[in-house]
């Protein structure tokens, strides 16, 4: 295959990742692996894939991987706790080439080790080809490893050597954020994904009306109340977080986001905040730094300092603080040019594994400034709002210091389980107009999952504002609450009785709801005539609704049944002409007559909704009864009135409207006929009509009449011809054209130039 072929997509499953690069490696590539694992030898020559899945089972087992792990130099011990804090099965060979230059490790150093005991493996691409030399497939641009799940969850993370200087000093206006501005954001983010799914393109753009929606929207791109620094696209980084923790999900087609179930909030809130910061940590579809234009083929690079970056403040002990522009100079000392916008390949494999034209040089090296902007960033800008860090001012400099909260040393496995925030009940002020007042240092995480479910978040800050309507109610209902339990989340954290008319409102938008049944699945019967149904219900085989519940028919509309089991459909009674599924487009069933108003129902390709369309704009007509040895029922006939029209202008028809239904349901333009009734109704400007006389000349031989056409001096005078012999002649060109003829010496009988209406003095 061909270099620069795009490699097929990347199983979701971990594990079969993994599984299938091992599948590409050659016979003794695996062979080593299985002595390393402790295996061994095999007696038969190795099949790829039965050894790919033996290793894949071997590493399965937390023993195995905890052992094979532990036996690891310290360097390849931190690639594998880079992986692991951020929940990073598979990444990029220069991205984690450049986590590891940032902990002062040689990448080749620590990867190739790993690499020849299977914990991790490199990625099938039709760039490098099956694998059997590692430091030569690792020098690829193109190289990805995917890492075994087992292996990395039993993986405890370690941290680097040294760490950048702690500040010596006192520290001033100590700050730390509450956590919950991306819970509640990602509560605002998945309502709005629950009542519409947004779109995306395949290559995971969203489209411009979606993204309008969701990067415009005040709940999402509004700015977060308790900032240290702006950050950019902050509407993008809720998107990607709900994504990676899986609040927002795509669908089977990969074109829509939807919104998880609302159980996901009774699962999963209690440990969201720690979901939310390792999701940030491995985030790769955000980035702190501004978008830059990079070179096809590169990647940002920020997203990949974050795991390195919290690695060595783990270092500093809990009441320690590091200086962000301490920490600029510390990596700048490490890793040169660590700031750098993009990806390169940062380690030199073996000599002569490699040609000079596969390596990519790194860009310039910015100023000092970039890096410490980008540090602000990432640190009082993403990670202080999430929880991570606490902030603060070093007395006397004013330099800007950070330390890790009791959340982010758990998340690196430096510290024991944060301890729950103190919190009190009642923080809700529900108002007669609906609006509902939550002051923070109520709400949790389970709280905020417990509103999200019914109530829309319209604007979030010190106070936090949100509103209720009957759609936010019917999204509750959907999701399995009942009003009973809405309005007791309500009262349980209101600090005073709820308004009486919120009470009703909540009660009576849920009846109006349950006056709506729904079907999961059903199968709708159509008959010809109400008659037809009447009698197919009295032939129905009586049946025992408790004991076969949903076999019972329903009587929909007029003419239709409705069988929740389709299985109990007495067959015999019924001859089936069609079977239609409502998921698909509907397609032509309408013919138009020669008169443009009147249109044929074809019955067999007709269905169920077709009635309610044409309804909006045209009335059925009667049509003469079917004989008795008839076998196919009369067509049924419609017909386009001014009235009609002006009943479908009142209900919202416009002329796209029409055209399109005319276009998916005829096949067709829409009529003239209809046009011109249309222009009429809707008041569109027709230039009258103006009545004219108009005389037909008729002449003996069609040649005459070619001559007359043909010669300059009477075709001028002449109309449109009408036939061999025939044409039209307006009737203010009469004389005009009798002087032309006899310009060409023609004789003109005297009664030429008069028209019937023309009469003597004498009344001849």
């Amino acid at each position: 295959m061909a270099t620069g072929t795009t490699p097929s997509p990347r199983p979701s499953d971990p594990r079969q990742a993994f599984r299938l690069a091992l599948a590409r490696y050659r016979g003794p590539r695996l062979a080593a692996i299985r002595e390393a694992m402790g295996l061994p030898p095999a007696e038969d020559r190795l099949r790829p894939a039965a050894a790919a899945e033996e290793l894949a089972e071997r590493l399965d087992q937390p023993a195995t991987s905890r052992a094979l792990a532990a036996g690891l130099p310290h360097g390849a011990r931190l690639a594998m706790s880079l992986m692991a804090v951020a929940e990073s099965t598979a990444m990029p060979v220069a991205g984690l080439a450049r986590e590891l230059e940032l902990l002062g490790v040689a990448p080749a150093d620590a990867i190739l080790p790993m690499l020849a005991i299977g914990l991790l493996a490199i990625e099938p691409d039709p760039e490098i080809g099956p694998v059997d030399d590692l430091a030569s497939a690792l020098a690829s641009p193109r190289a990805r490893v995917a890492a075994h799940p087992t292996a990395l969850r039993v993986t405890r993370p370690v941290r680097p050597e040294g760490g950048p200087p702690a500040v010596s000093g006192e520290v001033a206006v100590v700050r730390e954020a509450d956590g919950l501005e991306p819970i509640v954001r990602l509560g605002a983010l998945w309502q709005r994904a629950g009542a519409e799914p947004i779109r995306q393109t395949q290559q995971g753009a969203l489209y411009k009306r979606d993204r309008e929606r969701v990067m415009e929207d005040p709940a999402l791109a509004g700015p977060i109340a308790d900032a240290l620094t702006p950050l950019p696209n902050p509407a993008g980084l809720w998107l990607a977080l709900a994504r990676r923790v899986g609040l927002v999900e795509s669908d089977a087609s990969g074109q829509k986001l939807t919104a998880a179930s609302p159980e996901f909030w009774s699962e999963n809130a209690l440990h969201l905040p720690q979901m939310i910061a390792t999701g940030w940590l491995g985030l790769r579809d955000w980035q702190e730094a501004a978008v830059e234009p990079v070179a096809e083929g590169d990647e940002p690079a920020s997203p990949y300092l974050r795991p390195p970056i919290f690695l060595w403040l783990a270092t500093r002990e809990e009441s320690e603080w590091t200086a962000v522009d301490d920490l600029a100079a510390f990596l700048d000392a490490i890793a040169p040019g660590w700031d750098r916008p993009t990806l390169a390949l940062e380690f030199e494999p073996p000599a002569g594994t490699t040609p000079a034209s596969s390596r990519r040089k790194g860009r310039p090296i910015p100023g000092p400034s970039r890096g410490v902007a980008l540090l602000e960033t990432m640190l009082l800008g993403a990670a202080y709002p999430l929880g991570l860090v606490r902030a603060a001012e070093e007395r006397g400099s004013g330099r800007r210091v950070v330390q890790l909260t009791p959340l982010g040393r758990y998340v690196l496995a430096a510290g024991p389980t944060p301890p729950p925030r103190p919190s009190f009940d009642q923080f809700l002020f529900v108002q007669p107009n609906f609006e509902v007042i939550a002051y923070r240092q109520g709400l949790t995480p389970q709280v905020v999952g417990r509103l999200s479910r019914f109530a829309w978040w319209s604007q979030i800050g010190a106070a936090i504002e949100l509103r209720m309507t009957r759609e936010s109610i019917l999204l509750g209902l959907d999701g399995g609450l009942t009003p009973k339990a809405m309005l007791e989340v309500l009262r349980r954290h209101s600090q005073r009785e709820l308004p009486a008319g919120v009470v009703d409102a909540v009660r009576n938008w849920a009846t109006h709801r349950e006056r709506v049944t729904y079907y999961a699945g059903a199968t709708l019967l159509e008959f010809e005539s109400p008659e037809d149904r009447a009698r197919a219900l009295a032939a129905w085989p009586p049946t025992d609704d408790e004991s076969a519940p949903g076999s019972a028919p329903i009587a929909v509309a007029d003419r239709f049944l409705l069988v929740e089991d389709e299985s109990t459909i007495p067959s015999g009674l019924f001859t089936q002409r069609r079977a239609r599924d409502y998921r698909d487009e509907s397609e032509p069933c309408i013919s138009v007559e020669p008169d443009g108003v009147t249109m044929r129902l074809d019955r067999s390709r007709s269905d169920l909704l077709v009635d309610a369309e044409i309804a909006r704009f045209a009335d059925e007509r009667p049509v003469p009864p079917a004989l008795p040895d008839d076998t196919v029922p009369p067509p049924r006939l419609f017909a386009v009135t001014l009235g009609s029209l002006r009943r479908g202008v009142d209900r919202g028809l416009t002329a796209e409207t029409l055209a399109d239904w005319y276009s998916r349901r005829a096949a067709s333009e829409v009529p003239a006929a209809v046009r011109l009734l249309l222009a009429s109704v809707t008041g569109a400007p027709i230039a009258p009509p103006v009545p004219t006389r108009r005389v037909v000349l008729t002449l003996p031989e069609p040649w005459m009449l070619d001559g007359l056409l043909q010669h300059p001096t009477t075709s001028r005078w002449l109309g449109d011809r009408l036939g061999p012999t025939a044409v039209d002649l307006p009737d203010d060109h009469l004389e005009p054209f009798r002087k032309a003829l006899r310009e060409l010496g023609i004789v003109v009988n005297d009664r030429f130039g008069r028209t019937t209406n023309d009469t003597n003095e004498d009344g001849s």
